[in-house]
């Protein structure tokens, strides 16, 4: 996984962790993509002092998902529903569809939505 896209789903997860500093930039650094020049004039600290707040902030999301394994857990999760996803829509294009029962029909449709639903979800919200 790029490491872009990993920091920014441990941020989702784990920015109350972190000093109020070292959320700011990452959130600047990695969501907003400003450069530690850009973040700098907007904190009114140094460059080296908005590298050291990201660098600082890094250790600590990674460091609380090697302990608590919330983001592994979610992205299993979230394959697990893709593969019923996919299993739901092998049922649906199958020619014996046709033979399932109106109920079976309604609670195939539910499971659709109840992914859906779960798919939409934020992180950490």
């Amino acid at each position: 996984m790029d490491k872009n896209v990993e920091v920014g789903i441990l941020y989702g997860f784990y920015k109350n962790m972190l000093t109020a500093k070292q959320s700011e930039c990452i959130d600047l650094y990695y969501n907003e993509d400003l450069s530690l020049s850009e973040i700098s004039e907007h904190l009114g600290i140094t460059r080296q002092g908005v590298r050291d707040n990201i660098k600082r902030a890094e250790h600590t999301l990674f460091e609380t998902e090697a302990r608590l394994g919330l983001m592994q857990r979610f992205l299993s999760i979230k394959n697990r529903l893709a593969e019923i996803d996919d299993i739901i829509r092998e049922i649906e294009s199958s020619p014996n569809v046709r033979n399932l029962s109106d109920d079976i029909k309604r609670k195939i449709n539910k499971i659709l939505i109840l992914i859906s639903e779960i798919n939409e979800q934020e992180i950490g919200g």
